[in-house]
């Protein structure tokens, strides 16, 4: 075979001989045309003397297979054999065409997939794969790619799942103490590559979107009775009203707490939120006998499973901070409790606060989340102004509206 010494010697075959590589690979064999781009001077010296025709260097010329058979045909080189050279000369080749190497990894993948399912002791786990072993959405993807990196590995992983998925608490239920079926209390942390897996199969299994944040990673959570920290996550509270006394009028109730409450309603079916703590220190000082919670900023898991537990014919009554932030919260929690309304959001009660601090321009963007009708004309105010107002000055506007509502039945 002294044509592997010719080709495998010359550099100006070496880019044509890859490129009909890469043909043999995806068809099984090579034909048709190759095409080289902007050809080099050595590529133009041994391309002008194996076609003896003129191939100028920078050029883009071509080439049919068809051609470069016949002039192996009238060469010594007649007895040229692709295969032969490529398997003489590139580690990598393989006589299974990338078509027959899919399925050859299709099949290994089945075999390793039919095996595991006689270990999952998990129904769910079970049906997922039964359901996707040949689907191709962006979790098999990702489990195929495991397997073709490391498929025992994966198979530890999945057995782990296994376990998990078979132990979902009935209870609340701490996530260290939950992961440390595995023997490591930080498996499932939101940021580890451990959790990864997981989550993805539990959202299908739960029919929920993949989580990407750790809020969508915790609601997720939520759903199987595992909490991040039911203790320490907590919202504050002022003269609820509950079929059993409430021992304080303020509370700090956990979801623990919460878990235990049901129908909870406010005085006369009434109950205000405010963002800021400072404004409970003001209303509770005054004569006013009402119901109030704070979320303290953002809201909670606490805040969101407390709402759930708020019996449905209460009126639930909200203020906030006149800065984009906070009217992202009123916009979110006026879209997702058809029982919230938003008061207060009017342009005297933006001047009242005598708004001062200026807002970056890095957070303008935020106003174009927000929706409601409800926030248009803070929304305008804002935007035209670039100075925040803040609820704790407006206090005496805050105590007239909810002297006024307390009166109507």
């Amino acid at each position: 075979m002294d044509y592997l010494d010719y080709f495998k010697n010359n550099k100006g075959f070496e880019r044509f001989m890859v490129k009909a590589k890469e043909k043999y690979q995806s068809y099984g064999k090579v034909t048709g045309v190759i095409t080289l781009d902007n050809i080099t001077y050595e590529e133009s010296i041994s391309l002008t003397d194996f076609f003896a025709r003129k191939f100028e260097e920078g050029k883009t010329y071509k080439i049919k297979i068809s051609e470069f058979t016949k002039v192996l045909e009238r060469s010594k080189f007649q007895d040229f054999e692709f295969t032969d050279y490529f398997s003489n000369t590139y580690d990598d080749f393989s006589y299974l065409t990338n078509t027959l190497k899919k399925r050859k990894f299709q099949e290994e993948f089945i075999t390793f997939l039919e095996d595991l399912l006689i270990e999952f002791n998990s129904d769910k786990l079970k049906e997922f794969f039964i359901e996707n072993i040949n689907k191709n959405f962006s979790t098999m993807r990702n489990i195929r790619k495991k397997f073709k990196e490391d498929r025992k590995a994966l198979k530890k992983e999945l057995l782990v799942i296994d376990k998990l998925l078979c132990n979902i608490p009935d209870k609340i239920t701490y996530l260290p103490i939950y992961a440390s079926i595995t023997s490591n209390p930080h498996y499932l942390d939101y940021n580890a590559n451990s959790s990864s897996l997981f989550y993805k199969i539990l959202s299908y299994i739960l029919d929920e979107e993949i989580p990407t944040t750790n809020l969508e990673k915790t609601k997720l959570l939520e759903k199987i009775n595992v909490y991040t920290d039911p203790l320490s996550n907590y919202v504050i509270t002022y003269n609820l009203v509950y079929n059993k006394n409430m021992p304080f009028k303020v509370m700090n109730l956990n979801i623990d707490n919460i878990f235990e409450l049901n129908n909870i309603t406010g005085k006369n079916n009434k109950i205000f939120i405010f963002e800021n703590p400072s404004i409970l220190n003001y209303l509770k000082d005054k004569d006013l006998d009402i119901s109030i919670i704070i979320t303290s900023g953002i809201p909670n898991l606490a805040f969101y499973k407390l709402l759930e537990n708020i019996n449905s014919n209460t009126i639930l009554y909200y203020n906030g901070d006149y800065d984009p932030e906070g009217l992202l919260i009123a916009d979110k929690l006026n879209n997702k409790y058809s029982n919230i309304k938003l008061f207060l959001y009017d342009g005297k009660s933006y001047f009242n606060t005598k708004p001062s601090v200026s807002i970056s321009n890095n957070r303008f963007h935020k106003l174009e989340l927000v929706k409601s009708k409800e926030l248009d004309k803070l929304k305008r105010l804002l935007l035209e102004n670039k100075k925040c107002g803040y609820q704790e000055n407006n206090l005496l506007s805050i105590e007239e509206f909810i002297r006024i509502n307390m009166k109507e039945k």
